[in-house]
């Protein structure tokens, strides 16, 4: 097996883990990973796995959160104190397979540019199954996952640079990690890996996805109680990160999508989330000129080059309304026809731009 490497250390998050910690460790020891280069940050976890993890691994560092605001704040404390060069962030539910994080090392050493390492990431209850590969970012800010419970064997082996990527496991280099200013800790669930990844590609960055390297993830299904987070994180993230030039560029699209958006949720009576949320995202919008100011500085690559229109994902109990199953092959093809219009006429100079800037930033890609 390929050694362990000397500059990578392993931040783990968890929040009530005590059942997936073990499994979780034990695939890090079959890695060879030190137990001097594991910190865990504890999310006030209240089933005893601080305690445990003490008395098991006392090798290991621990750091205990007395709130639970979601895992981003676990995830900085990770990447900040961390006093390795790379980080290999995961969460507490995720187990490696002997060699990912060696193999992700590796084909960072390839490329300056590559920023963040994505193995791709398998359910745990049928690893020949892919949940997480190739994602992207479409350009109403919904998720692109087009290898979702497909076969792993029809992948390939070809390494991918990727839009965005989970944080089920993720080799980060610490120093961009902060310099693109980490993850949004107001987030709590929802968009907040999206939000990181995405701001580390638009600062000119790679991320490049890796076959040979796998997670295994115990994924477990989501409850409604996240609607509130994923709706305000949405907006509130393209009004973070788009360009005003986006924004008004796709208006004919939201003016569809909003609607359509807020008449599902209401149909399947959760239309009191969908004002939370709303009032939620308000709330937010003071702090938009900092938030504004910090895509700004970082930015090298326009949304031109960074979003993209496909197949988008919606849940099951969602996806269960006769309005949305008749609209969404319909609906999606028009968001392509649109997005494809653009790119072809007054997103094209800005392509260009982008392109050769990249060529410019990272010559050995």
């Amino acid at each position: 097996m390929m050694p362990f490497p000397a500059d990578v250390g392993v931040s783990i998050v968890c929040h009530n883990n005590r059942d997936k910690l073990a499994a979780t460790m034990a695939s890090l020891d079959a890695a060879g990973c030190p137990r001097s280069a594991v910190l865990v940050v504890d999310v006030a976890s209240t089933d005893g796995t601080v305690d445990w993890l003490r008395e098991t691994y006392p090798g290991i560092t621990i750091r205990s959160l007395d709130r639970n605001d979601g895992p981003s704040p676990g995830r900085n404390v990770g990447i900040r104190e961390s006093p390795f060069p790379y980080v290999f962030l995961m969460d507490a539910d995720v187990q490696v397979q002997p060699e990912t994080i060696q193999r992700l090392r590796t084909a960072m050493a390839e490329d300056a540019a590559i920023k963040i390492g994505s193995p791709i990431v398998v359910h745990a209850n049928a690893p020949d199954r892919i949940q997480y590969a190739d994602g992207s970012l479409h350009f109403i800010c919904e998720a692109i996952n087009p290898w979702l419970d497909r076969p792993l064997s029809e992948r390939g082996p070809r390494p991918r640079d990727i839009g965005v990527a989970p944080t089920c496991g993720l080799l980060l280099e610490r120093a961009a990690a902060i310099a693109v200013g980490l993850f949004d800790e107001r987030y709590f669930i929802g968009k907040e890996d999206g939000d990181f990844t995405h701001r580390t590609r638009l600062a000119g960055y790679r991320i490049l996805e890796l076959p040979s390297a796998l997670v295994v993830h115990q994924s477990r299904p989501r409850g409604t109680w996240l609607f509130y987070y994923q709706i305000r994180n949405r907006w509130h993230f393209m009004l973070k990160n788009y360009q005003v030039s986006t924004l008004l560029l796709i208006i004919p699209c939201l003016v569809i999508h909003e609607p359509l958006q807020a008449l599902v949720l209401h149909a399947k009576g959760h239309a009191v989330v969908y004002w939370k949320a709303v009032a939620g995202l308000l709330r937010l919008l003071p702090s938009l000129p900092r938030d504004r100011a910090l895509t700004k500085r970082i930015r090298l690559v326009p949304d031109a080059a960074l979003l993209r229109a496909d197949s988008l994902i919606i849940r099951d109990d969602l996806a269960s309304h006769s309005l949305v199953r008749f609209g969404k092959q319909a609906y999606e093809g028009a968001l392509r026809a649109y997005w494809g219009l653009l790119q072809h006429t007054v997103l094209a100079g800005a392509r260009r731009t982008a392109d050769r800037t990249t060529a410019v930033r990272n010559p050995a890609s």
